[in-house]
């Protein structure tokens, strides 16, 4: 082999490991990017079901006592702060099906309200990749 011929190889060798280091870095970034914002809008969805059942406990105590108001208050807190999130973070079909509960009043307690919110949690588990379930489904396990 010449001297020539073993620079260029050489050459071709280092120009192939740099495109190769600088394509896996970019990989790895990217992957690092899509695993946070899965965590971010996953923590936001978990904190706002957190939040939106708190509030529905407080509210459901009949003594209804400044711990109970307490309670309530915190999860006030909690929601606004993980709908906040969720407008960020969140995917197009959770923000729309979280838009279209908030047009019916963040109401659990009519028909409409109920499937609504079953819609917003099935779209959760959806963007979270977990498995398909029926709405039905989980109207019975938030409802029943």
């Amino acid at each position: 082999m010449t001297l020539t011929q073993l620079l260029i190889q050489t050459a071709v060798t280092f120009v192939a490991a740099s495109i190769g280091a600088i394509f896996g870095a970019f990989l790895t970034r990217r992957t690092e990017t899509f695993k946070h914002l899965q965590e971010l809008r996953s923590t936001a969805y978990a904190d706002f079901l957190r939040g939106f059942a708190k509030v529905g406990r407080a509210q459901m105590d009949t003594a209804r006592d400044e711990r109970s108001r307490l309670e309530e208050l915190e999860g006030r807190v909690i929601v606004t702060d993980a709908r906040s999130r969720i407008a960020i973070y969140g995917g197009e079909d959770v923000v729309h099906a979280l838009s279209k509960f908030i047009s019916l009043g963040t109401q659990t307690l009519n028909p409409e309200g109920m499937k609504a919110f079953a819609d917003l949690c099935a779209m959760m588990r959806a963007e979270t990749g977990r498995e398909s379930v029926s709405v039905e489904d989980i109207t019975k396990v938030l409802f029943s």
